[in-house]
């Protein structure tokens, strides 16, 4: 008679949720919406998983940027990460909504615009409610993509997450790393 191996024991459980440094070892493969919910839960029993994010988000902000800057799309890293980030960290959920924000897409350019600015000096409310050390990280890169945009860039729904993650993707010469 065969035995089947049960990978999930209760104590294995306990144990993942106590060590998650140590927890098992599992690679995704989708896009970064898909495993929103499973990605946040994940964190508490693993930090040992791999998730292997498509470029190709057609959507929104996203799509925006990557036809304007000829990139691959950064929703779907944006959101996976957002997911993956670890909220016991104090400030750590002031800058999700920071990252999680998105410019009105029923305003006008000019309102956008201003808002933008505030982003990137870091008086806009949200940039307000983070602490010092984590706005002086942000705003560098909102600063850079408020300089790399045209006047014809729609911001019309473009997400602050995206907008770092350009920012940041440009700065480092094209690459993710």
């Amino acid at each position: 008679m065969a035995s089947t191996a049960k990978l999930f024991t209760p104590a294995r459980v306990t144990q993942a949720l106590s060590h998650p440094d140590a927890g098992p070892r599992i690679v995704f493969f989708s896009g970064g919406s898909a495993l929103k919910e499973t990605s946040q839960a994940l964190v508490r029993y693993t930090h040992r998983s791999v998730h292997l994010v498509t470029p190709f988000d057609s959507g929104g902000s996203s799509a925006a940027l990557r036809r304007y800057f000829a990139m691959p799309a950064v929703g779907d890293l944006r959101c996976r990460l957002m997911a993956l980030a670890d909220h016991s960290w104090a400030g750590v959920a002031e800058l999700h909504d920071v990252l999680a924000y998105r410019l009105p897409c029923n305003a006008n350019t000019v309102h956008n615009q201003q808002e933008l600015c505030a982003l990137a000096r870091g008086e806009h409310p949200l940039m307000i409610r983070i602490t010092e050390a984590l706005r002086s990280a942000v705003c560098p890169f909102v600063q850079y993509f408020a300089q790399a945009i045209g006047q014809d860039f729609d911001l019309g729904g473009a997400s602050v997450g995206n907008m770092v993650l350009a920012a940041g993707y440009m700065q480092h010469e094209r690459c993710f790393n």
